[in-house]
């Protein structure tokens, strides 16, 4: 498993993808939660850090890394 930018354009692998997608599903039900409840900062926290970690997670990529 490779991470880096020069990653981004390449598959992710699914095990990843997988615990993103459930992080990213539940912060996007505490954050509608919280902006119901009223607390419209601690809403929009938890939909930046959703968002850098959907981003971090399409940096990896299934290439094995070669030692040289």
């Amino acid at each position: 498993m490779k991470f880096g930018l020069s990653e981004y354009w390449k598959p992710t692998p699914s095990k990843i993808r997988k615990i993103a997608d459930s992080i990213s599903a539940a912060a996007l039900a505490v954050s509608s939660y919280s902006f119901a409840q009223n607390y419209k900062e601690v809403a929009f926290g938890i939909l930046a850090f959703a968002f850098i970690g959907k981003f971090a997670s399409n940096l990896f990529s299934d290439e094995k890394v070669t030692k040289s």
